[in-house]
């Protein structure tokens, strides 16, 4: 391959180069200034200007330094150089803001979700264990108001039994033809008043315990309520703080790969860095390293093609200042020429006045301006 070509190839590769980072650079920049203008427009008219004038910066820069102080003097190479790096310092900025939100806490709304899901399923178990409580409660109070009633039923049954097989075993002494002796009259009436004792015992019962039913049910109620707000309560609490939370310290938020860079980081080297600096650094190098390759792209270009670009410079102006003299000698050439007219037609008009002033022809009538061709004699 001849050397010319392979420079001309690898020109044009370092300038490929420098093109992929330039448009790299200004889809972050875009992405940046998007999020900070309402209008669309804004954003894309803002960074090809500033995107363009960063790329003619370097080619116009390094240009004009090779020409000389004459042609480029200090003042304008100040304002050249503070341009540049205001414009590097904007991408630097515009590329930390956008790789800093990709890659500070990736997995942040995840976790952030996730935490939310866990706090209501915790309030729903809570709550389905504090209805479960409730219901135990109270069928737990039901069971022993039924138990003590069926003691109660079962105590005074007893006494009710016992004395109805007593009277019906009293059925059996017959004197004169009946049962109904004075004993009878007596098992019949202490029958009476058992089973009046008992009923009067299980209504009193029932409605005791109905009142220990109602007083229940309300307390149970209370409690329950008051459990529950407590439990939304701590459960919005907990809601808050994990929308809050910036979950600086979990793990779960970062990149594994960075978490797993820090530990080596840190067993290694003993070197304790946080994924924050971590990704700051990591920015601030990937934004640098992209600024760099455009610049040097740019700029050996512009150093490659200088000589070619200062002789047609040179040529194109030699020309322009050629072009100028000649068509200021024609113009001036045609301001003369028109001038001799002027000079030639006023002399015709004095000569044409004083001819008429000799043979009394009206002054009013004016001359020629232009002198006729004199007659054959």
């Amino acid at each position: 391959m001849p050397l010319s070509g392979f420079f001309r190839i690898t020109w044009t590769v370092q300038l490929l180069v420098g093109l992929a980072l330039f448009l790299v650079a200004s889809l972050i920049e875009y992405q940046v200034l998007r999020d900070f203008f309402a209008a669309p427009a804004i954003a894309i008219i803002l960074t090809a200007g500033l995107e363009l004038g960063k790329a003619a910066a370097v080619v116009w820069h390094r240009y004009l330094a090779s020409s000389g102080a004459a042609s480029y003097p200090a003042s304008t190479r100040a304002f050249s150089i503070a341009f540049r790096l205001g414009l590097v310092g904007f991408s630097v900025l515009c590329s930390l803001l956008y790789l800093g939100v990709h890659l500070d806490r990736p997995n942040l709304d995840a976790i952030r979700t996730a935490e939310l899901a866990a706090v209501d399923a915790r309030l729903n178990d809570d709550l389905t264990r504090l209805a479960a409580d409730r219901d135990a409660h109270v069928l737990a109070d039901q069971a022993r108001r039924e138990a003590e009633y069926a003691d109660a039923r079962r105590d005074h049954q007893g006494q009710v039994d016992a004395l109805e097989t007593l009277l019906r075993a009293e059925m059996d002494n017959v004197v004169g033809k009946t049962f109904k002796g004075p004993r009878y009259q007596e098992l019949a009436e202490r029958l009476e008043r058992a089973r009046a004792e008992r009923d009067m015992a299980l209504t009193a019962l029932s409605e005791r315990h109905r009142q220990e039913a109602a007083q229940l049910a309300a307390g149970v109620a209370r409690d329950f309520d008051s459990r529950r707000e407590a439990r939304i309560a701590a459960a919005e609490a907990a809601r808050h703080a994990a929308h809050n939370a910036s979950f600086d310290g979990d793990d779960r938020t970062h990149d594994p790969r960075v978490v797993t860079l820090m530990r080596m980081t840190e067993s290694v080297f003993g070197l304790r860095i946080t994924p924050p600096q971590f990704v700051f650094v990591f920015a601030l190098f990937l934004s640098l390293l992209m600024e760099l390759g455009i610049l040097l792209a740019f700029d050996t270009v512009t150093l490659a093609v200088i000589p070619a670009l200062a002789a047609q410079h040179r040529e194109a102006i030699q020309s322009e200042a050629l072009m100028a003299e000649v068509t200021g000698s024609a113009g001036r050439d045609a301001i003369r020429h028109r001038e001799a007219l002027d000079r030639v037609r006023k002399g015709a008009d004095r000569l044409v006045e004083r001819a008429r002033a000799q043979t009394g022809a009206p002054a009013s009538v004016q001359a020629d301006p232009q002198p006729r061709p004199a007659r054959a004699a």
